[in-house]
């Protein structure tokens, strides 16, 4: 098949680029003709493709009110991107389109010069940005689905993206205008949720069950090195320091417990905040490393008795749990979202109540007092997620789902 990928970033940004990365190798080992599509972004990955990308448009900022007014028309219509894919789409001529994340920065415009070709869209679900205008279902701090279904307005009087109500408001007219126009709804064929927390979510709020197809992410497992052959010791957080993350409360529990170690990987909006508190707090048993190489993150991982993913949201499904149980290594994760079809509590990790730090606490100490607990969790995590990202089957279904879509969109067109 000739597939073409799109995401809005190339490069291995966040669990929906490192899935793409790894989505393109395995698809060309299976044969397969691959073509990327993304924003031109100053940390893009070397690729012929990239003469096709448009400009890149930082929506972190503000950059004055003509560069702003640009960025809102981007958000909600990209010329630039439908033009720039339609292009790509005429050179490449792909059986299927697989998107992946391609909010704010390509819009639903990508899928719209889809249709124009003729070409079917098939869409991966990484976050909740379909139903939810700060992608988190997160906000004020705790788990939220004041929008249900569709009052967007929740966004902007919670102030829900970067407690701004310009960027929320923003953000709301996007959703607003992309439900009117329906164009995910009609314009894909098939929504591919990595949890099955997932396609619950969607189909409560009123997305078409017979569209969304649950299907766990891949995870190149060959990149990794070999696991640990001891029992490692120290407690390690790794991910984008935000609050629906849970990483504040690996602060709270150094703080609490001085007699263990913690290490936090990562970086994001509350990093500053933290340090300043580990540091106002004299906290000598919390390291923080900032952002790190894979590499680095690997070598970590295996130094470190557990793996903590303290998520007080609806984690989709952490790309960290599966990497650590991948590695032998076992989870100390929150019982919310998708981490529970990751982490089976008792038998390859253990599993606490979101925020509950009493209970982590107590979780972290029964690991760190016993090495063979954390060993034998650790064996059988890295067998149950070799099973269940098994990069061969993970392509055997892709290709199905591709093939399901195909057959439809021939069937709409009456050929």
């Amino acid at each position: 098949m000739r597939i073409l990928l799109v995401n809005k970033f190339y490069w291995r940004k966040a669990g929906a680029e490192v899935y793409l990365l790894d989505l393109e190798v395995r698809l060309k080992v299976a044969g397969h003709e691959v073509a990327v599509f993304a924003t031109d972004h100053p940390d893009t990955e070397p690729t012929p493709w990239r003469k096709y990308f448009p400009k890149y448009r930082d929506f972190s900022r503000r950059q004055g009110l003509a560069d702003d007014a640009a960025k809102l028309a981007t958000m909600v219509w990209s010329r630039e991107a439908k033009k720039k894919i339609a292009w790509l789409l005429r050179d490449f001529r792909p059986d299927i389109v697989h998107l992946q994340n391609v909010y704010h920065h390509l819009s639903p415009s990508v899928i719209a010069a889809c249709r124009d070709a003729g070409v079917p869209v098939v869409q991966t679900l990484h976050d909740y940005k379909f139903i939810c205008p700060n992608y988190t279902l997160f906000t004020d701090g705790a788990a939220c689905e004041r929008c249900h279904v569709y009052r967007y307005w929740n966004a902007v009087a919670y102030k829900c993206l970067k407690g701004s109500r310009s960027s929320s408001a923003a953000a709301a007219l996007e959703m607003w205008v992309h439900r009117a126009l329906r164009i995910y709804e009609d314009g894909v064929s098939r929504f591919i949720t990595p949890s099955a927390a997932m396609r619950d979510i969607f189909v409560r709020w009123g997305k078409d069950p017979e569209k969304i197809v649950h299907l766990p992410n891949l995870v190149d497992l060959s990149r990794l090195p070999p696991r640990s052959p001891d029992s490692g010791s120290g407690f390690l957080f790794v991910g984008r320091l935000e609050e629906w993350k849970g990483a504040h409360l690996v602060v709270d529990a150094a703080a609490a417990a001085p007699d263990l170690n913690f290490e936090v990987l990562g970086s994001g909006p509350l990093e500053t905040v933290l340090r300043e508190r580990a540091a106002t707090l004299g906290l000598s048993n919390l390291k923080f490393r900032g952002f790190l190489p894979r590499e680095e993150v690997y070598a970590a991982m295996r130094r470190c008795r557990t793996v903590l993913v303290p998520s007080i949201g609806h984690d989709p499904f952490p790309t960290v749990a599966l990497e650590a149980g991948a590695l032998g290594k076992p989870v100390i994760a929150s019982a919310i979202g998708g981490i529970p079809e990751i982490v089976k509590d008792g038998e390859t990790g253990l599993l606490v109540p979101a925020g509950d730090l009493t209970k982590f606490l107590d979780a972290a100490r029964s690991l760190d007092y016993d090495p063979s607990l954390a060993l034998r969790l650790g064996a059988a995590a890295e067998i149950a997620v070799k099973t269940l990202v098994d990069p061969a089957r993970h392509i055997e279904r892709l290709l199905e789902i591709y093939g399901r879509a195909k057959s439809q969109s021939r069937v709409a067109s009456g050929q």
